[in-house]
């Protein structure tokens, strides 16, 4: 019900438009041009053309054949778009051959200000090799009102080649959500103990900025709670809400042991159900003793004590490599690698704690195992791993999915409730780069992060406004354990000129960027990557290592300030957002952690 809960949502987007006009002309490419081209499509002539014998539907397709790995063309439509509303992008794609280290055919639309310059865009993820005729599909983030020009796009991923057609491409205005919900109360695992909380409290906020004709004092809020395959238990029902944000507590002390699930409506004054949402309640007798959890301030606890995750991401552990690690504020890692015991004993040794990854466990995913041939195979390669590690000092919890696609979201969410079931001991956490979709992701995982990665290309700011947006989504009832960047993406490049575009971050974008993700709101920093910085050719390891280790003790200096619940003086900030900030509390100091996010100096001031 709760993984349900959220594939509905990400559906909405589009089904809720399904009747809209498409804004694309000759989405079909039945319309013949004099280039050879599909008419009001444009591209390259020798790379596309209207194919006549391949079609989904109809007579005609847009073909793409390319064998050249340095050519990268699109074939772009210009399109009107609303500043200010959604769109719904979407078409079939079929492709032969196509190979390369990127997602292969895809499209995607694009916006840009008066003077064509870049915006953002939507960029759905592609297929490639042989495949049949299989339906790509986006939502675009809402449109700024600084955009002025509008492009949609069929095209292959840069550094691919081989044959792909494109038929039936449509974009629609989509509409929001009218409501999006998060359980805040109990904040871990939805467990309701024998001792509290009395009342789970689901944080409830209306989007209506596509609803025009609706107003919060005309809907209410319906809930109900029922055991997972029985009648309702309890229901309740709140209206004439005063805001589009409202915390609806829900009586759970009494209720008897078991699993439930909590439904959320919001309903028209018609009485007509316009939305609806699900979460999962555990009520037990009492939480089993746990090594490492989340308690209900967003701090991860191990062996009953308060920690700040600081650490790396690792490939490979070797003794060597982990010696000079250890000699550093640094106190985990989160190794590729799949280390065995040795490397587990290894790391405990060094009094470092391991985030063990399980991420590559499904089936016809890039990196997974040649081992798991099917779905089944998958519990089996998990519970291995368990047996073999759940019990071990060093670990701190499971990495479960690393930047999969929302097209997953019910093996995910599936693969988060059996570890929930396999290891009350330990947390999940999983990464994305989707940050405009963690929201939807949120019955996938006890921890979330997101990894932004700006230099040199986007604005330093980039890490601060991510960490805000993760922590928006989750509405500050999970813990954010932020991905920020140390490493070049020349180590990710394919031709010299690429790398050449490329470069580390120097020393004070690192610290502001990982200064900007704690003064957000970040429970945890894991830096990407110690193999990165090991294998940099312009700036050496000798050169790069002591600068990220200063910013790690800059951090590790204040962690028992970060992770302090005591009550923070009322502060007063006048700044732009070019700041991020935030105040802690610890005895009688006060703690206030100011950053520019920006290039430019600035001035601002806080009472």
């Amino acid at each position: 019900m709760n993984r349900m809960r959220w594939f509905l949502m990400a559906v909405l987007l589009i089904s809720a438009a399904a009747a809209e006009e498409n804004l694309v002309s000759n989405p079909g490419f039945e319309e013949a041009g004099d280039n050879g081209l599909p008419l009001r499509w444009g591209g390259p002539s020798s790379i596309y053309h209207r194919d006549t014998s391949v079609a989904r539907s109809g007579e005609a397709s847009l073909k793409y054949r390319n064998d050249d790995i340095s050519h990268y063309a699109l074939c772009p439509q210009g399109v009107t778009l609303e500043p200010g509303r959604i769109y719904a992008l979407s078409a079939w794609v079929k492709t032969e051959g196509v190979v390369g280290e990127d997602s292969g055919a895809s499209i995607c639309l694009e916006w840009w200000d008066e003077d064509r310059g870049y915006i953002g865009g939507s960029y759905p993820k592609g297929v490639k090799g042989d495949t049949d005729w299989t339906l790509i599909e986006g939502v675009s983030a809402r449109i700024p009102k600084e955009a002025k020009h509008f492009g949609l796009m069929c095209y292959l991923r840069k550094g691919m080649t081989g044959t792909a057609w494109w038929d039936d491409v449509a974009l629609v205005v989509a509409r929001e959500d009218p409501m999006r919900s998060v359980l805040v109360v109990p904040n871990y695992r939805g467990e309701v103990a024998d001792d509290g909380p009395a009342k789970a409290v689901v944080r409830v906020v209306l989007h209506l900025t596509d609803y025009a004709d609706l107003e919060p004092a005309g809907l209410a809020l319906a809930w109900t709670l029922r055991p997972e395959g029985g009648e309702a238990a309890a229901h309740g029902k709140q209206t004439g809400l005063a805001s589009t944000a409202i915390d609806l507590e829900i009586p759970v002390g009494d209720l008897p042991h078991g699993v439930y699930d909590l439904e959320v409506a919001l309903v028209e004054p018609s009485g007509e159900v316009i939305a609806t949402e699900h979460h999962r309640l555990r009520r037990i007798a009492a939480h089993p003793p746990r090594k490492v959890y989340v308690d209900a301030h967003n701090r991860v606890i191990v062996n009953g004590e308060p920690f700040f995750p600081l650490g790396m991401y690792w490939s490979s552990i070797t003794a060597d490599e982990l010696a000079v690690y250890a000699d550093s504020p640094f106190n985990c890692l989160m190794p590729y690698g799949r280390p065995e015991a040795e490397a587990m004993d290894l790391c405990h040794a060094n009094d470092l704690k391991v985030l063990y990854s399980i991420k590559d466990y499904f089936h016809s995913t890039k990196y997974c195992p040649q081992s798991i041939k099917t779905e089944a195979d998958e519990h089996e390669a998990v519970l291995e791993k368990y047996e073999a590690f759940h019990d071990h000092p060093a670990l701190l919890g499971w990495y479960i999915n690393d930047e999969l696609p929302l097209s997953m979201l019910d093996r995910l969410a599936a693969r988060q409730r059996l570890m929930e079931e396999l290891d009350p001991q330990h947390p999940t956490w999983v990464v994305l780069y989707q940050v405009d979709q963690v929201a939807q992701y949120i019955p996938t995982f006890d921890v979330i992060g997101t990894d932004p990665y700006p230099i040199p290309s986007k604005p330093v700011g980039m890490a601060a406004e991510w960490t805000r947006k993760t922590r928006d989504a989750v509405m500050g009832a999970r813990p954010v354990w932020q991905v920020p960047q140390v490493f070049s993406w020349a180590n990710y490049k394919k031709t010299e000129a690429e790398k050449n575009e490329c470069r580390p971050p120097t020393f004070d974008e690192m610290r502001s960027m990982i200064w900007q993700c704690i003064a957000e709101g970040a429970n945890g920093i894991v830096c990407y990557s110690w193999f990165d910085i090991r294998r940099d050719k312009v700036r050496t390891f000798d050169e790069t290592w002591p600068l990220v280790k200063r910013i790690a003790a800059e951090v590790a200096g204040v962690i028992p300030a970060l992770l302090s619940i005591e009550e923070t003086p009322e502060v007063a900030c006048e700044a732009g957002d070019w700041l991020s900030w935030t105040v802690k509390q610890r005895g009688d100091t006060t703690y206030l952690i100011a950053v520019n996010a920006d290039r430019e100096p600035h001035e601002a001031i806080l009472r």
